[in-house]
Parts: C-alpha cells; sequence; structure tokens
C-alpha cells in the first residue's frame, strides 16, 4: 500500500497545479461585461471541474479503487453538461449581439 502513496501522492499534486491554471485566465481577465464575465467565469469552471474530476478518478484508480464506473458516469455528466453550457451560452451572447447591432443599425 505504501508503494502506491507516492503515486497518488504526485498524481494529486499534479492535478492540484493543472486545476489552479485552469482558473487562472477566470481570475486574472476581467471583463467589463456582466454576463460575458458570468460566461468566461463558467468556461473556466466547467474545465476545471472536468480535471478535477479526472484528476480524483485517477488518484483513486492507482490507490486500487473500483471507481471506473462511477467516475466514468460523472465525468461523462460534466462533459455533457460543459458541452450544453457553452452552446447556451453562444445562443445568448449571439443574440445579444444581434439585437445590439439592430439597435445601432436603427
Amino acid at each position: 500500500m505504501s508503494a502506491q502513496l507516492i503515486p497518488a501522492a504526485i498524481m494529486f499534486f499534479i492535478t492540484v497545479a493543472v486545476g489552479a491554471l485552469f482558473w487562472l485566465p477566470a481570475l486574472k481577465i476581467v471583463q467589463k461585461c456582466e454576463i460575458i464575465k458570468f460566461y468566461w467565469v463558467g468556461f473556466w469552471a466547467f474545465l476545471g471541474g472536468i480535471v478535477a474530476l479526472s484528476g480524483a478518478q485517477s488518484v483513486l484508480v492507482i490507490l486500487g479503487q473500483d471507481v471506473e464506473r462511477f467516475a466514468g458516469a460523472m465525468l461523462i455528466g460534466v462533459s455533457a453538461a460543459f458541452v450544453v453550457f457553452v452552446v447556451f451560452a453562444w445562443g445568448r451572447l449571439s443574440l445579444r449581439g444581434a439585437s445590439h447591432l439592430l439597435k445601432k443599425a436603427k
């Protein structure tokens, strides 16, 4: 068991580091528009969550836990939610831009 702790700890710290890197753009780049800020932070939060889930799955697999089915289902669910979030954001921001353009044209 102690032989598995070192690789699991390394994987854990790599996961934390990569997850933190995904939060940097959300925290460091300031958006003026509140709607764009919401989707910007949400985009990076979803990516950080996906990294955290996949890293946690890998750590538990290294430690010998049988989490493949549950963690795989969680990862698929979060990935699907991410796609829905991005498509909804794209649609909402596109409609907002088009309506703003029509108001300027009048």
